[in-house]
């Protein structure tokens, strides 16, 4: 109760935070480590009127009252006309579209799914991720069973639909924003038999429907946010996805291909991993040891050592396509990159860390004009640690050469066109600075720094998310894979951490072990080891 001493004793910040505190004083060791500003243990005092008596009337003002009248007893319940039933379901949606995680993932179709404009069966599904989540997050027993009950019901009105035949299917196109958001209901009860249900349903209405069905917005975004979220789980399986046809990269976008956006081209080359990692694993069953992670090449048979050049080959066209990328993005959007005035705290271990891994100068906070640019470079970096992994993975001896050469490739092809019609050449499209210019490092471990280096501003800017309306459809996924990465530095971790638990949505996450989509399984010493610094030829 606020104003009552001996209630909650943690400090404001602690208590905004909605972590524990030390209780420390002046300033508690928790605010301090995670270079969070104390704002002490003094509480604003509310003072509330709790009467239940009427004020009483002024007889100057109101002379026809002249006789006294026996008090009314008043009762705490509104009437029925007022009754808060009648703001539930605003209050579950508001509550839902305060998580910024999933309004970026949902952006476009799931505000309008909340409108009811694509469907009953989308706006139930709505309701039913509403009252779930905020039954569960605020412990009101009656809106989870409410929410349950109407995710049951959609549940059956989406198998009808997904039975009928060809004919009587007609606008299936139409179900992928449903089936999305009632695989965000499954996500929040833990359910990864319903998961599996609905990464079925997705996987159906893309083949039924083809690209063709999804080429304009809203529709479009949520093909986008479905592309994600099948490549997540074909990373899991180690299954190639139908998805890394050309003719899925291509035709969604076919009627205005100018807005394909960076993130989009991304996933391009990140779909194409799952056939990757499936065809590594047919290399390593056909080994004797397939466990074995350091192979005498000498012991490889003639089919494996083929088999692990074209694969190797396979890779580093992917490699040469993102670091053609990042050329590309740093002469777009390098200047809105830059480095912010504020300093770290003193207690926190990022500035030692980046500057050990940067070998240079006093590493500065970045700063970002716009929260996309932030998740591009995450997304580039999570995508970087792939690509990197498997060639240490299967060519350890030629792997740094292979990465030089793709460097060199990417930095000799053809500017973009706008790049060529500009009369003048952005600088920062040429340093790179304050990010790293693609082929600067060989080790896994810098990219997934750079993540942490990003998400620092991130985490601070959540609110951007929901001003602009950019859709990011994988936010926490990097950051996920460069936990795996730097797991064995309890300080980076206690960082990451601390950058995590600035905000109750990302709270906790990453911190019941594992890897990310089973990343920790590919990386080895070799890419972790000490980095073979990159001349600049740039």
């Amino acid at each position: 109760m606020v104003g009552v001493a001996g209630r909650s004793k943690g400090c404001n910040t602690c208590r905004k935070r909605r972590v524990k505190c030390d209780e420390a004083k002046p300033q508690c060791y928790r605010c301090i480590k995670a270079g969070f500003e104390c704002l002490g243990y003094e509480r604003a005092t509310q003072w509330r009127h709790s009467s239940i008596v009427p004020r009483p009337v002024s007889r100057q003002c109101v002379p026809e009252l002249t006789e006294s009248k026996r008090p009314v007893a008043l009762g705490f319940a509104p009437p029925e006309e007022l009754s808060l039933v009648a703001f539930e379901s605003d209050v579950c949606t508001t509550y839902l579209f305060s998580n910024f995680v999933w309004k970026s993932y949902g952006s476009l179709w799931l505000d309008q799914a909340a409108q009811g404009k694509l469907g009953a069966l989308s706006l139930d599904a709505v309701k039913a991720l509403a009252q779930l989540s905020f039954g569960l997050s605020n412990r009101v027993k009656d809106l989870q069973l409410k929410g349950v009950a109407q995710y049951g019901r959609c549940l059956r009105i989406l198998a009808e639909e997904l039975g009928k035949d060809g004919a009587a299917a007609h606008g299936n196109e139409r179900l992928m924003v449903p089936i999305l958001v009632l695989m965000m209901v499954s996500a929040i009860q833990q359910d990864r038999t319903a998961a599996t249900f609905h990464l079925k349903a997705i996987r159906k209405v893309l083949m039924l429907c083809g690209p063709e069905a999804f080429q304009r917005q809203p529709l479009r975004n949520a093909f986008e946010a479905a592309r994600a979220t099948l490549l997540t789980a074909s990373l899991f399986s180690r299954r190639r996805t139908f998805l890394d046809d050309p003719h899925w990269q291509d035709v969604p976008w076919v009627l205005d291909r100018p807005t394909k956006t960076p993130q989009s081209q991304l996933l391009d080359i990140l779909v194409a991993i799952p056939g990757l990692l499936e065809d590594d694993s047919h290399i390593e069953n056909m080994s004797p040891h397939p466990n074995d992670e350091f192979i005498d090449p000498c012991l490889l048979s003639d089919e494996q050592s083929i088999c692990r050049l074209e694969l190797s080959s396979r890779i580093a066209d992917q490699l040469k396509k993102l670091y053609r990328w990042r050329w590309d993005w740093q002469f777009d959007y390098g200047q809105y990159v830059t480095l912010d005035d504020l300093e770290w705290q003193s207690s926190s271990p990022a500035p030692a860390v980046l500057k050990a891994i940067a070998n240079h100068g006093e590493p500065g906070r970045l700063k970002f004009r716009r929260a996309i640019y932030a998740d591009d470079i995450m997304l580039y970096n999570a995508t970087l640690m792939w690509l990197l992994a498997l060639l240490w993975k299967l060519e350890p001896s030629r792997a740094a050469s292979v990465i030089d050469e793709c460097a060199h490739h990417a930095a000799a092809s053809p500017m973009p066109l706008s790049a060529r019609s500009s009369p003048t050449r952005s600088p920062h499209c040429t340093s790179f600075e304050p990010l790293r210019p693609p082929g600067a490092c060989f080790s896994i471990r810098e990219p997934a720094m750079e993540v942490c280096h990003v998400f620092d501003w991130q985490c601070r800017h959540h609110e951007q998310y929901t001003n602009f309306g950019d859709q990011t459809c994988l936010y926490l996924f990097p950051l996920g894979m460069a936990r795996s990465v730097l797991d064995a530095d309890l300080d980076i971790l206690e960082w990451i951490d601390d950058m995590l638990d600035s905000n109750p949505v990302t709270t906790g996450y990453g911190r019941g072990g594992g890897s990310v989509v089973g990343f920790g399984s590919y990386i080895t010493k070799q890419a972790l080891g000490p980095d073979i610094k990159y001349e600049d030829v740039f």
